[in-house]
């Protein structure tokens, strides 16, 4: 199971706080885990009432923890033991169609590449596409940037839970974690966003690097996303 899986390997192999995970089962198709009660609130309920200072304490915590995430190195882009991806750009079938399509594990950049323009081609009816799709298919094709870091998937303030002093007691919420390109944690990050505050924050939290094709990527998004409507 994805989500278990990536907790014990946080636990593993960073000081990343997570949940502890006790138990993973299928059963007639469905995940279980049994894991630890988390002592804490989610972020985003505290969030507009915090002190600047508190604001730099929460930044500096998951400053260190993004860092440990993409010191995680991988040699495929895809979920824990090569298994396919769970990136949500995988995830924009058209309305009409109702195919449970897998995408990846990728080898590559470019197998990456391919599997997005797949991706786009599948998030249109009858796989058509236009100028528009075509001038995004250019632009990700031509990336090059070949490093596989880990990504949790879905870093927002609700998958945060902070105690009274806005220590972080855990990062929740890792259905979606596995080996991405360098930029796509902070994009999607950034599009959970609905705190001007907090995107400042992700800002400082991201290295340069995480950076670079962001504009690309944020361009994409709304192109998967606009026939499947999430």
């Amino acid at each position: 199971m994805t989500e278990a899986g990536a907790m014990q390997f946080m636990s593993s192999h960073t000081s990343i706080p997570v949940p502890e995970v006790y138990e993973a089962y299928e059963k007639n198709g469905l995940g279980y885990i049994y894991m630890c009660k988390v002592e804490g609130s989610q972020l985003g309920e505290t969030w507009s009432s915090l002190s600047d200072d508190s604001k730099a304490y929460v930044a500096d915590q998951l400053q260190g923890y993004v860092r440990a995430l993409r010191d995680l190195r991988g040699d495929f882009y895809g979920a824990l033991w090569n298994q396919p991806s769970q990136d949500i750009f995988f995830s924009h079938l058209c309305i009409k169609t109702h195919d449970n399509k897998q995408y990846g594990p990728f080898k590559s950049r470019t197998e990456n590449n391919q599997g997005l323009v797949k991706a786009l081609v599948n998030s249109r009816p009858g796989g058509q596409l236009g100028e528009s799709e075509n001038s995004i298919i250019a632009k990700i094709s031509a990336l090059t940037e070949d490093a596989k870091v880990f990504s949790h998937g879905d870093l927002h303030l609700g998958n945060i839970l902070v105690d009274g002093n806005c220590k972080i007691m855990a990062i929740v919420d890792w259905g979606s974690a596995g080996f991405r390109i360098p930029g796509r944690e902070y994009l999607e990050a950034n599009l959970r966003a609905r705190k001007p505050e907090w995107i400042e924050l992700l800002n400082d939290v991201f290295p340069e690097d995480a950076k670079t094709e962001y504009h690309i990527l944020k361009e994409l998004d709304p192109t998967l996303v606009s026939y499947s409507g999430f």
